[in-house]
Protein backbone atom coordinates (compact mmCIF):
# COMPACT_ATOMS: atom_id res chain seq x y z
CA UNK A 1 0.00 0.00 0.00
CA UNK A 2 1.38 3.36 -1.04
CA UNK A 3 1.18 6.38 1.22
CA UNK A 4 0.04 9.48 -0.64
CA UNK A 5 2.51 12.33 -0.56
CA UNK A 6 1.22 15.79 0.42
CA UNK A 7 0.21 17.63 -2.69
CA UNK A 8 1.53 21.06 -3.69
CA UNK A 9 -1.93 22.48 -3.02
CA UNK A 10 -1.89 21.18 0.53
CA UNK A 11 1.36 23.03 1.10
CA UNK A 12 0.27 26.18 -0.74
CA UNK A 13 -0.84 28.19 2.34
CA UNK A 14 2.59 27.68 3.92
CA UNK A 15 4.36 28.62 0.68
CA UNK A 16 2.19 31.70 0.33
CA UNK A 17 2.91 32.73 3.92
CA UNK A 18 6.64 32.38 3.30
CA UNK A 19 6.42 34.48 0.13
CA UNK A 20 4.45 37.16 1.93
CA UNK A 21 6.95 37.19 4.80
CA UNK A 22 9.86 37.45 2.38
CA UNK A 23 8.12 40.24 0.49
CA UNK A 24 7.47 42.16 3.69
CA UNK A 25 11.09 41.74 4.80
CA UNK A 26 12.35 42.87 1.39
CA UNK A 27 10.08 45.91 1.44
CA UNK A 28 11.23 46.84 4.95
CA UNK A 29 14.87 46.51 3.90
CA UNK A 30 14.28 48.60 0.77
CA UNK A 31 12.69 51.33 2.89
CA UNK A 32 15.65 51.55 5.27
CA UNK A 33 18.56 51.27 2.83
CA UNK A 34 20.32 54.63 2.29
CA UNK A 35 19.76 56.42 -1.01
CA UNK A 36 22.72 57.94 -2.85
CA UNK A 37 21.43 60.84 -4.92
CA UNK A 38 23.68 62.67 -7.39
CA UNK A 39 22.64 66.03 -8.87
CA UNK A 40 24.68 67.23 -11.84
CA UNK A 41 26.31 65.38 -14.71
CA UNK A 42 28.66 68.03 -16.09
CA UNK A 43 32.32 67.17 -16.51
CA UNK A 44 33.71 70.72 -16.50
CA UNK A 45 35.73 71.60 -13.40
CA UNK A 46 37.02 74.72 -11.67
CA UNK A 47 39.31 75.48 -8.73
CA UNK A 48 37.46 78.74 -8.00
CA UNK A 49 33.89 79.99 -8.38
CA UNK A 50 32.29 76.54 -8.31
CA UNK A 51 32.60 75.28 -4.73
CA UNK A 52 35.82 75.72 -2.73
CA UNK A 53 38.67 78.06 -3.57
CA UNK A 54 41.45 75.51 -3.99
CA UNK A 55 43.68 77.08 -6.58
CA UNK A 56 47.28 78.05 -5.86
CA UNK A 57 46.30 81.75 -5.81
CA UNK A 58 45.90 83.91 -2.71
CA UNK A 59 42.09 83.57 -2.80
CA UNK A 60 41.72 81.48 0.33
CA UNK A 61 38.09 82.32 1.12
CA UNK A 62 35.06 80.93 -0.70
CA UNK A 63 31.31 80.93 -0.14
CA UNK A 64 28.67 79.27 -2.29
CA UNK A 65 24.89 79.05 -2.18
CA UNK A 66 23.00 76.53 -4.32
CA UNK A 67 19.33 75.62 -4.63
CA UNK A 68 18.24 72.14 -5.68
CA UNK A 69 14.54 71.79 -6.53
CA UNK A 70 12.44 69.00 -5.07
CA UNK A 71 11.62 67.97 -8.65
CA UNK A 72 15.26 67.38 -9.62
CA UNK A 73 15.99 65.65 -6.33
CA UNK A 74 13.12 63.21 -6.72
CA UNK A 75 13.97 62.70 -10.41
CA UNK A 76 17.44 61.63 -9.26
CA UNK A 77 15.93 59.08 -6.87
CA UNK A 78 15.63 61.09 -3.64
CA UNK A 79 12.89 60.38 -1.11
CA UNK A 80 11.89 61.97 2.16
CA UNK A 81 14.30 61.17 4.94
CA UNK A 82 17.41 62.23 6.79
CA UNK A 83 20.35 63.60 4.78
CA UNK A 84 23.40 62.12 6.49
CA UNK A 85 26.25 63.15 4.17
CA UNK A 86 27.12 65.44 1.29
CA UNK A 87 29.85 65.05 -1.29
CA UNK A 88 31.41 66.80 -4.29
CA UNK A 89 33.54 65.58 -7.19
CA UNK A 90 37.20 66.42 -6.64
CA UNK A 91 39.64 66.57 -9.55
CA UNK A 92 42.93 68.16 -10.53
CA UNK A 93 46.42 67.11 -9.53
CA UNK A 94 46.81 69.02 -6.28
CA UNK A 95 46.33 67.97 -2.68
CA UNK A 96 45.72 69.81 0.58
CA UNK A 97 46.64 67.39 3.32
CA UNK A 98 47.53 69.73 6.20
CA UNK A 99 44.68 69.75 8.72
CA UNK A 100 44.26 73.52 8.93
CA UNK A 101 41.36 74.33 6.58
CA UNK A 102 37.87 75.32 7.73
CA UNK A 103 34.64 74.06 6.18
CA UNK A 104 31.08 74.73 7.29
CA UNK A 105 27.97 73.47 5.50
CA UNK A 106 24.41 74.67 6.09
CA UNK A 107 21.14 73.23 4.76
CA UNK A 108 17.63 74.57 4.75
CA UNK A 109 14.30 73.74 3.15
CA UNK A 110 12.81 76.50 1.01
CA UNK A 111 9.85 77.22 -1.23
CA UNK A 112 12.06 79.39 -3.44
CA UNK A 113 13.32 77.94 -6.71
CA UNK A 114 15.82 80.78 -7.24
CA UNK A 115 17.79 83.14 -5.05
CA UNK A 116 15.94 86.43 -4.79
CA UNK A 117 18.69 89.05 -5.10
CA UNK A 118 22.04 89.46 -6.82
CA UNK A 119 24.39 89.78 -5.02
CA UNK A 120 23.22 87.52 -2.20
CA UNK A 121 24.00 88.76 1.30
CA UNK A 122 25.45 85.76 3.14
CA UNK A 123 24.35 86.88 6.62
CA UNK A 124 20.77 87.21 5.40
CA UNK A 125 20.65 84.00 3.39
CA UNK A 126 22.06 81.79 6.15
CA UNK A 127 19.23 82.79 8.51
CA UNK A 128 16.97 79.79 9.10
CA UNK A 129 19.57 77.30 7.86
CA UNK A 130 20.92 74.44 9.98
CA UNK A 131 24.67 74.06 10.32
CA UNK A 132 25.06 70.38 9.45
CA UNK A 133 28.85 70.19 9.17
CA UNK A 134 31.68 72.17 10.76
CA UNK A 135 35.37 71.32 10.78
CA UNK A 136 38.01 73.90 11.67
CA UNK A 137 40.94 71.47 11.26
CA UNK A 138 40.20 69.84 7.93
CA UNK A 139 42.53 68.10 5.49
CA UNK A 140 40.87 67.37 2.15
CA UNK A 141 40.56 63.67 1.25
CA UNK A 142 43.24 62.68 -1.24
CA UNK A 143 42.66 61.41 -4.76
CA UNK A 144 39.92 62.25 -7.23
CA UNK A 145 36.23 61.40 -7.42
CA UNK A 146 33.34 62.10 -5.08
CA UNK A 147 34.55 63.09 -1.63
CA UNK A 148 31.96 62.61 1.09
CA UNK A 149 31.58 64.62 4.28
CA UNK A 150 29.49 62.96 6.98
CA UNK A 151 27.13 65.48 8.54
CA UNK A 152 27.56 66.08 12.24
CA UNK A 153 23.87 67.04 12.32
CA UNK A 154 21.72 65.01 9.90
CA UNK A 155 19.10 67.08 8.10
CA UNK A 156 15.44 66.05 7.81
CA UNK A 157 14.17 66.60 4.25
CA UNK A 158 10.42 66.29 3.75
CA UNK A 159 10.63 65.15 0.13
CA UNK A 160 8.59 68.07 -1.22
CA UNK A 161 10.55 71.23 -0.33
CA UNK A 162 13.41 72.66 -2.39
CA UNK A 163 16.81 72.30 -0.72
CA UNK A 164 19.32 75.11 -0.24
CA UNK A 165 22.99 74.31 0.38
CA UNK A 166 25.34 76.96 1.79
CA UNK A 167 29.09 76.30 1.97
CA UNK A 168 31.60 78.47 3.87
CA UNK A 169 35.33 77.78 3.30
CA UNK A 170 38.73 79.06 4.36
CA UNK A 171 42.13 77.47 3.87
CA UNK A 172 45.34 78.43 5.64
CA UNK A 173 47.66 76.53 3.32
CA UNK A 174 48.14 76.33 -0.43
CA UNK A 175 47.49 73.14 -2.41
CA UNK A 176 50.41 71.48 -4.19
CA UNK A 177 48.56 72.24 -7.46
CA UNK A 178 45.05 73.28 -8.43
CA UNK A 179 42.27 71.15 -6.92
CA UNK A 180 39.15 71.35 -9.05
CA UNK A 181 35.46 70.69 -8.42
CA UNK A 182 33.23 69.32 -11.12
CA UNK A 183 30.16 71.37 -12.01
CA UNK A 184 27.12 71.56 -14.29
CA UNK A 185 26.04 74.75 -16.04
CA UNK A 186 22.68 76.05 -14.74
CA UNK A 187 22.62 79.60 -16.11
CA UNK A 188 22.93 82.79 -14.09
CA UNK A 189 19.29 83.09 -13.04
CA UNK A 190 19.85 82.37 -9.35
CA UNK A 191 20.03 78.64 -8.65
CA UNK A 192 23.70 79.11 -7.73
CA UNK A 193 25.84 81.94 -6.38
CA UNK A 194 29.48 82.00 -5.37
CA UNK A 195 32.43 84.23 -4.57
CA UNK A 196 36.14 83.82 -3.78
CA UNK A 197 38.49 86.36 -2.25
CA UNK A 198 41.64 86.87 -0.23
CA UNK A 199 39.54 88.24 2.63
CA UNK A 200 36.18 87.52 4.26
CA UNK A 201 33.21 87.45 1.86
CA UNK A 202 29.98 89.30 2.78
CA UNK A 203 28.15 88.66 -0.52
CA UNK A 204 28.08 86.08 -3.30
CA UNK A 205 27.02 86.59 -6.93
CA UNK A 206 24.95 84.53 -9.35
CA UNK A 207 27.02 82.02 -11.30
CA UNK A 208 26.29 79.23 -13.77
CA UNK A 209 28.72 76.59 -12.50
CA UNK A 210 26.74 74.82 -9.78
CA UNK A 211 28.87 72.00 -8.30
CA UNK A 212 27.84 68.41 -8.90
CA UNK A 213 26.55 67.33 -5.51
CA UNK A 214 25.92 63.93 -3.96
CA UNK A 215 23.58 63.38 -1.03
CA UNK A 216 23.14 60.23 1.03
CA UNK A 217 19.62 59.98 2.49
CA UNK A 218 18.34 57.57 5.08
CA UNK A 219 14.79 57.44 3.79
CA UNK A 220 11.80 57.84 6.06
CA UNK A 221 9.95 54.52 6.45
CA UNK A 222 7.06 54.46 3.99
CA UNK A 223 4.38 54.02 6.64
CA UNK A 224 5.63 57.05 8.56
CA UNK A 225 5.78 59.17 5.43
CA UNK A 226 2.28 58.18 4.33
CA UNK A 227 0.90 58.97 7.77
CA UNK A 228 2.37 62.48 7.64
CA UNK A 229 1.23 63.03 4.06
CA UNK A 230 -2.26 61.78 4.82
CA UNK A 231 -2.48 64.37 7.60
CA UNK A 232 -1.87 67.10 5.02
CA UNK A 233 -4.81 66.00 2.85
CA UNK A 234 -8.08 67.73 3.76
CA UNK A 235 -11.27 65.69 3.68
CA UNK A 236 -14.42 67.50 4.87
CA UNK A 237 -16.99 67.19 6.21
CA UNK A 238 -16.11 63.89 7.81
CA UNK A 239 -18.47 62.26 8.82
CA UNK A 240 -20.29 63.13 5.60
CA UNK A 241 -23.90 63.13 4.44
CA UNK A 242 -23.75 64.52 0.91
CA UNK A 243 -20.85 66.19 -0.86
CA UNK A 244 -17.29 65.67 0.45
CA UNK A 245 -14.45 68.06 -0.44
CA UNK A 246 -11.01 66.56 -1.03
CA UNK A 247 -7.99 68.88 -1.12
CA UNK A 248 -4.42 67.71 -1.76
CA UNK A 249 -1.80 70.48 -1.21
CA UNK A 250 0.65 71.60 -3.89
CA UNK A 251 3.61 69.97 -2.17
CA UNK A 252 2.05 66.52 -2.67
CA UNK A 253 0.26 66.87 -6.02
CA UNK A 254 1.97 68.15 -9.15
CA UNK A 255 -0.57 66.51 -11.49
CA UNK A 256 -4.25 65.43 -11.41
CA UNK A 257 -5.02 62.95 -8.64
CA UNK A 258 -7.05 59.76 -9.19
CA UNK A 259 -9.44 59.28 -6.24
CA UNK A 260 -10.94 55.84 -5.56
CA UNK A 261 -13.50 55.21 -2.81
CA UNK A 262 -13.67 51.68 -1.36
CA UNK A 263 -16.28 50.21 0.96
CA UNK A 264 -15.54 48.11 4.06
CA UNK A 265 -15.26 45.00 1.84
CA UNK A 266 -12.60 46.63 -0.32
CA UNK A 267 -15.00 47.03 -3.25
CA UNK A 268 -14.68 50.10 -5.45
CA UNK A 269 -17.82 52.23 -5.20
CA UNK A 270 -16.69 55.46 -6.81
CA UNK A 271 -13.80 56.91 -8.85
CA UNK A 272 -13.00 60.47 -9.80
CA UNK A 273 -10.07 62.57 -11.02
CA UNK A 274 -9.25 65.67 -8.99
CA UNK A 275 -7.95 68.48 -11.24
CA UNK A 276 -4.73 70.20 -10.21
CA UNK A 277 -4.37 73.96 -9.91
CA UNK A 278 -2.21 76.59 -8.24
CA UNK A 279 -3.26 75.44 -4.77
CA UNK A 280 -2.94 71.72 -5.44
CA UNK A 281 -5.55 69.13 -6.47
CA UNK A 282 -9.12 69.56 -5.31
CA UNK A 283 -12.60 68.21 -6.03
CA UNK A 284 -15.85 66.95 -4.53
CA UNK A 285 -17.25 63.45 -4.10
CA UNK A 286 -21.02 62.85 -4.00
CA UNK A 287 -21.68 60.23 -1.31
CA UNK A 288 -25.37 60.98 -0.81
CA UNK A 289 -26.43 57.68 -2.41
CA UNK A 290 -24.00 55.50 -0.49
CA UNK A 291 -25.06 53.37 2.49
CA UNK A 292 -23.89 54.53 5.90
CA UNK A 293 -20.57 53.04 6.93
CA UNK A 294 -16.81 53.39 6.96
CA UNK A 295 -15.04 53.89 3.63
CA UNK A 296 -11.43 54.25 2.48
CA UNK A 297 -10.45 56.97 0.03
CA UNK A 298 -7.30 56.16 -1.94
CA UNK A 299 -5.52 59.01 -3.70
CA UNK A 300 -2.93 58.25 -6.38
CA UNK A 301 -0.54 61.12 -5.66
CA UNK A 302 2.32 61.25 -8.18
CA UNK A 303 4.34 58.06 -7.51
CA UNK A 304 2.45 56.58 -4.53
CA UNK A 305 -0.93 56.22 -2.81
CA UNK A 306 -2.33 58.05 0.22
CA UNK A 307 -5.29 56.57 2.11
CA UNK A 308 -7.88 58.50 4.13
CA UNK A 309 -10.73 57.17 6.28
CA UNK A 310 -14.19 58.52 5.46
CA UNK A 311 -17.36 57.94 7.49
CA UNK A 312 -20.70 58.24 5.69
CA UNK A 313 -23.76 58.72 7.90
Amino acid sequence: MLTALPSFFARKPLALSLLLALGTAYQAQAQTQPLTVTIGTGTSAASTNALLSTSTTSNKYARTVSIFSAAELTAAGAAAGSIVSIGWFKGGTGELTTADSQLSVYLKSTTATLLATNPVTWATEVVGATQVYNNAALALPTGTGYKTFTLTTPFAWDGTSNLEVLVDWYRNGTPTADITWQYTGVGTTGSHATQVNSSAIPTVRFAANRPNTQFVINRTPLAGRETREAALVQLYPNPAHGAVTVAVPTGLASRPVAATLLNALGQRVQTQTLPVGAGGAQGQLDVSALPAGVYTLRLAVDQHVISKRLVVE
